[in-house]
């Protein structure tokens, strides 16, 4: 049986250690549209989505308690290499540049050798976020 690519649909997430922190980057810091949000007795988390509704995909973050049978404390501490990163397209890097300007560190701009333009950040678990954009072909 083959699935159709257009029946595929993407969510990263990040156990985070400190919830409020990672809530107030993804949300105020990036501006990503809470989708829906809870907290039980194993842990808190919240869906964030990105993209024409949410088309682009989600990003969930969750802070577990030691009450969920998946707990480890390695979900308590910050990433510790980029072995995994999230790669955020937009439509102009400048507009990020000026958006988190004073509001949050990021490295760059830097054009890329492949016709992209970056910018990169870090989230409050130390994850890599970087923001590009196509440069248009030559």
């Amino acid at each position: 049986m083959t699935v159709s690519v257009s029946a595929l649909s993407l969510k990263i997430v990040i156990r985070c250690k400190k919830f409020e922190a990672s809530h107030a980057f993804y949300s105020t810091i990036l501006g990503l549209d809470v989708v829906q949000e809870w907290s039980e007795d194993q842990g808190r988390g919240c869906v964030f989505g990105f993209g024409e509704r949410e088309s682009g995909g989600c990003i969930e973050i969750y802070e577990m308690t030691t009450r969920d049978k998946r707990y480890s404390p390695a979900f308590m501490q910050s990433f510790q290499n980029d072995k995994v990163d999230v790669q955020l397209g937009a439509r102009s890097v400048d507009f990020w540049v000026e958006k988190l300007g004073g509001k949050w560190p990021f490295e760059g701009p830097e054009t890329l050798p492949w016709g992209q333009r970056w910018i990169k950040l870090r989230d409050p678990d130390n994850l890599l976020i970087a923001i590009y954009e196509d440069l248009p072909k030559q």
